[in-house]
């Protein structure tokens, strides 16, 4: 009887012995962990970036030869010396240039790449060339060598205007092969007064504007010195004064339709 009951009170001092070994295997190999931190935490910052060429804005430009001289002198067939006989007077200006591009200066027309309008018709405007006298009057002048020195001299009597019948007569050479959008005037006459002493060589309307349109030409001036006038003077070499002449490059401000001179 002692026996069985030895071996009672042995088991429960072994099983409370496994349970004490248990609890100091956990203290002594874990630390113990709190929840994590619910705050933000930064990873890292960005600066997004991209380098990419603008091209050039297109506009409206003309190119050519400035002169402030245009010296008229006899057709291949007119007399060259005044004998009361009418004298054909004629002469040809440098090539113009009028275009749509990125830049002044240009001779040749430009790729369809090398400006922009930005996709964007509003930003497209059209343009007009005008010619415009001041005036229809050829003012006479002998020039007379007194004491080695040349000196203009007037003669009212020599004097003539540009008329109806006589006018100064613009060709506009080359212009009928401007490019598609150019409406071209060949030829024009300036007389008179008034609206008379305007012109139009080309005008663009803004519904016709590229990004290269482009138009080359030149200017051919004829004008007639007329029969039966008197000198005053003989033996000497005679200038006529003629009317200044304006080329302007105009952009119209209303660019609404078709413009118009």
């Amino acid at each position: 009887m002692k026996k069985k009951f030895f071996g009672a009170v042995v088991a429960p001092i072994s099983i409370v012995g496994l349970t004490f070994a248990l609890g100091l295997g956990t203290t002594a190999f874990g630390a113990g962990e709190q929840q994590q931190s619910q705050a933000d935490s930064l990873i890292s910052t960005l600066d997004v970036t991209t380098d990419i060429d603008v091209a050039p804005w297109c506009g409206w430009y003309v190119s050519g030869t400035l002169t402030d001289d245009l010296v008229l002198e006899p057709e291949a067939d007119a007399p060259t010396e005044y004998i009361g006989t009418e004298i054909a007077l004629t002469a040809t200006a440098d090539e113009n240039t009028a275009y749509v591009g990125p830049r002044d200066g240009l001779t040749e027309v430009s790729a369809d790449t090398d400006c922009s309008w930005f996709d964007a018709d509003e930003n497209k405007y059209g343009a007009r060339y005008d010619v415009v006298a001041d005036g229809s009057a050829f003012t006479a002048a002998a020039l007379l060598t007194v004491g080695g020195t040349v000196t203009p001299t007037a003669d009212s009597g020599m004097d003539f205007s540009a008329t109806l019948d006589n006018p100064l007569t613009i060709t506009n050479m080359g212009i009928e092969s401007c490019e598609a959008g150019f409406v071209a005037t060949p030829s024009a006459t300036l007389y008179g007064s008034g609206v008379n002493l305007t012109t139009t060589p080309w005008s663009v309307a803004k519904g016709a504007v590229t990004n290269n349109n482009f138009c080359q030409w030149a200017a051919k001036y004829q004008i007639t010195i007329p029969e039966k006038m008197s000198p005053m003077y003989g033996n000497v070499t005679y200038r006529w004064t003629g009317p200044e002449l304006t080329h302007t490059l105009i952009i119209p401000e209303d660019q609404t339709g078709e413009d118009t001179p």
